[in-house]
């Protein structure tokens, strides 16, 4: 891809914008939307701050016996979310998903030592004692890190997640 390309996927820039919500559900999958988000970045080379593993998406490749690789290669052969979908419906288990989506969903800073090894890549923790689901914190997370405001703060270029 040439600079001056048009992006093949231009709402995955994460350059610029947050990926979808992690509540967001697709296909009987919490979480699925933003990491086909992370993964289209990724391919287009604008993952920005993000990661795709190791982190929730991990998890869930883990959970439902895929790769990163895997399914990276689904969403580069894929013209749609639903054919991502259709992809991971034909190559994983569907029982497996509601135990999935209950462990995403609950997933949690473990306990006070865990919070304090976090806090340097989410110093707004520091203020925000209440927080401790991951989900809410990606919440707070995406809102932060696209705040001017906190560029130029050590987490400003936050650490990939």
């Amino acid at each position: 891809m040439q600079q001056n390309d048009p992006l093949p996927y231009p709402d995955a820039d994460l350059r610029e914008h947050p990926p979808r919500g992690a509540r967001e559900m697709l296909g009987g999958i919490a979480f699925l939307p933003r990491t086909i988000d992370k993964a289209r970045a990724k391919i287009q080379g604008t993952l920005g701050p993000y990661k795709i593993t190791p982190g929730i998406s991990g998890y869930i490749f883990e959970w439902l016996g895929i790769t990163e690789d895997q399914f990276v290669e689904a969403v580069r052969n894929a013209k749609s979310d639903d054919d991502v979908v259709r992809w991971l419906h034909a190559n994983t288990d569907k029982a497996k998903y509601a135990g999935l989506n209950d462990m995403l969903v609950n997933r949690k800073i473990r306990d006070d030592e865990h919070r304090a090894q976090v806090l340097p890549m989410y110093p707004y923790l520091a203020d925000r004692p209440d927080l401790w689901n991951w989900f809410e914190i990606f919440d707070i997370d995406d809102v932060w890190m696209y705040d001017p405001a906190n560029v130029s703060s050590p987490a400003g270029a936050a650490p990939a997640k």
